[in-house]
């Protein structure tokens, strides 16, 4: 970003010989130089002999020695040149030029020789430049905080420190309130700068000031590939956090611009294909799912031994396979797999897509043997890597469904621990909400607290950082709801049924089909009448029960549950007619639900008739709910009101010796 020493008018140069004979060497090895002849370095000591105190002549041959040092194999002009800058400012130490230069040689030198030193010397000589920055024009200084910036972008990249992250964006800035023409490298250059601050402090508002400078690159380069690319990577991680339809448009425009100027880019083919992949297991879209296997086949043919682009098209291939219940995709994913892990079987992303794939054939063929093997590839995948966020995830997410499908609340342990180390290494909102889950079933299964109450706060934590999951992600308010609902059995506390009822209208209004949602808004109501003891919430809990039924038809404990709610309304009612009626309802409702196979009904049948002053049928029933195993705690049995008629008998009284008795004796 420099002046070459080409740029010296004619009129200057010429003279610059008639002044000094050294000058004449110095434009001779400059030329020899531009020739790629390295005869220019004799020419150089020669000037300097004839003029050892010539800071000027020592930064022009520094100048010429860095440009001829920067093609690959003529690295040592780069280190002579420093030696040229170090006389030079020896000479003047407030030569603000020449410790403006030795700052792009050191950098230069870093990337010729992958070192990192250089980069932390070459910051000591910009800052040596920034501080002598004063009578400097405006265009000098808009160039030197532009290089400040991109050397911060290197030595952020090392350290993988906010704040160095911070620091190169900041130096950008400084550099834009200068006057210089700054070109679609300085853009992609700052824009690169936010990218990387957004990922490590977790800021939209970076990505989409990113996203403004791509565009401005693109802008200023149109048919520039690398500009194009460098927008659809940033709407693609913006997409990632906002799930924003719009993100996803845009940054699928600009995968496309980009594949039309390389069409023969592998990488390029492979980075489309995961955008792809990610997007569609977010919004289980089938049709993006083939667009990601259409760019897989473009990067096969780009490179057919390509493990990467073909573990990526076994991943979609089983994805698809599951939505679409299609049991010859699920067996040419496996063979891709196979192949993939061939070809390089030391590479995380590949075993992490083998999981992936396990994972999807568990859940078509309902194995959990497949999740167990799932589990394996994840955690060889991390034995390579452990930085690889999406893996913990994975490898969490497999221990949830093992708990789900096995109850082996061990399972729910794991995965806790595995998704707060996805979340410490990248705090994504889906992420925790995953974790939230977790902690609520978890919660639930065991019947703690605790559990519950740190799932309410991964919950709120989750929606605040997608605040747009009202209305792209009802499921999120559902779950939240629905832990709500279980904490306030734990608190005996209206307000937390309050809020649950309050998430789950809002889920009912944007979308009306979702299931189970007039079960779990009737479970709500039920537990506020339970607890106010108020006629008016069982009336509607009976009301979301009733159109739950229609949803879900053969679902005996949305039955059972109306059941229960009505036996609750007849005890509020004071006509004797009316509450006999209620009761035959609920009793024609808890039979339903018994015929479906609901052994929690005949203990409920034998509450029913109790209330109904029908001892022999409610003991029978009693006995019938021991002989099943589906009796509630003695405890309960002790408390509960409605069995307070049937607790008046002998019969019953014996009934319970003989079940504490038993129940002691048990190990």
């Amino acid at each position: 970003m420099e002046l070459s020493f080409q740029d010296h008018p004619l009129e200057e140069q010429l003279q610059e010989v008639r002044l000094h004979p050294a000058y004449t060497l110095l434009l001779q090895g400059e030329m020899s130089l531009l020739k790629r002849d390295e005869a220019g370095f004799t020419l150089f000591e020669k000037a300097a002999e004839l003029a050892p105190e010539d800071k000027e002549l020592f930064y022009r041959q520094a100048l010429a020695l860095h440009e001829y040092g920067l093609e690959e194999g003529r690295e040592k002009a780069l280190l002579l040149a420093c030696k040229k800058l170090k006389t030079a400012v020896a000479f003047d130490p407030n030569y603000f030029e020449a410790w403006h230069l030795w700052g792009n040689l050191l950098s230069s030198l870093g990337h010729a020789f992958e070192e990192h030193h250089y980069f932390l010397d070459a910051q000591k000589k910009y800052e040596k430049a920034i501080a002598l920055k004063e009578h400097q024009g405006g265009e000098t200084l808009g160039e030197l905080y532009w290089d400040y910036g991109s050397l911060y972008s290197e030595i952020a990249s090392a350290s993988e420190e906010a704040l160095d992250f911070h620091l190169a964006v900041q130096a950008f800035q400084k550099a834009l309130t200068y006057p210089y023409y700054f070109d679609a490298t300085f853009w992609n250059d700052y824009g690169n700068a936010q990218v990387n601050l957004a990922e490590q402090i977790n800021d939209t508002s970076l990505f989409i000031k990113a996203i403004h400078c791509f565009k401005q690159a693109v802008s200023l380069a149109t048919t520039e590939s690398p500009s194009w690319m460098n927008l659809a990577t940033a709407l693609d991680l913006l997409y990632e956090r906002t799930h924003d339809e719009d993100h996803f448009t845009q940054a699928n425009e600009c995968y496309r611009v980009a594949a039309q100027m390389r069409p023969h880019d592998t990488d390029l083919w492979i980075e489309w294909a995961q955008f792809l992949l990610s997007s569609s297991r977010l919004s289980q879209d089938v049709k993006r799912l083939r667009a990601c296997i259409e760019k897989c086949h473009r990067a096969y043919a780009c490179n057919p031994a390509l493990p990467l682009a073909i573990a990526i098209w076994a991943e979609a291939l089983a994805l698809l396979g599951e939505l679409t219940e299609r049991h010859d995709l699920i067996l040419e994913a496996q063979n891709k797999i196979a192949k993939a892990v061939d070809l390089d079987n030391d590479a995380p992303d590949i075993w992490y897509s083998y999981g992936m794939c396990l994972n999807s054939f568990a859940k078509y063929f309902n194995d959990n043997e497949y999740h167990y093997q799932a589990i394996e590839k994840f955690q060889y995948s991390l034995s390579i890597d452990r930085t690889y966020d999406r893996h913990w995830h994975a490898l969490a997410t497999s221990y949830v469904q093992l708990a789900q499908l096995n109850g082996d609340t061990s399972c729910y342990e794991l995965s806790a621990k595995f998704y707060t180390k996805a979340i410490d290494l990248r705090p994504r909102s889906l992420y925790i909400f995953d974790y939230a889950v977790a902690l609520a079933r978890w919660g639930e299964t065991c019947q703690k607290q605790m559990l519950l109450e740190e799932a309410v706060v991964q919950f709120e934590k989750a929606l605040s950082l997608q605040k747009n999951a009202i209305y792209l992600h009802p499921d999120w308010l559902f779950h939240y709801a629905c832990t709500l609902d279980s904490l306030g059995d734990f608190y005996e506390e209206p307000s937390y049924y309050v809020k649950a009822i309050e998430m789950l209208s809002h889920v009912l209004m944007i979308d009306p089909d979702y299931k189970e949602i007039h079960y779990h808004i009737g479970l709500a109501f039920f537990h506020l009448g339970e607890l106010n003891g108020e006629k008016e919430y069982f009336y509607r809990a009976a009301h979301h029960f009733r159109l739950a039924t229609k949803q879900e038809e053969e679902n005996d404990q949305i039955i059972l549950d109306w059941a229960i709610t009505l036996i609750n309304i007849a005890e509020h009612l004071q006509d004797s007619h009316e509450r006999l009626e209620m009761y035959r309802d609920a009793e024609h409702k808890i039979t339903q639900s018994a015929r479906m196979g609901n052994l929690s009904a005949y203990y409920h049948l034998a509450c029913l008739y109790s209330l109904l002053e029908q001892y022999d049928r409610a003991f029978a029933f009693i006995k019938k709910a021991d002989e099943y195993e589906s009796l509630p705690p003695i405890e309960e049995i002790y408390e509960d009101e409605w069995l307070d008629g049937l607790r008046s008998t002998g019969e019953f009284q014996e009934f319970l010796a003989r079940l504490e008795k038993r129940q002691k004796s048990r190990p």
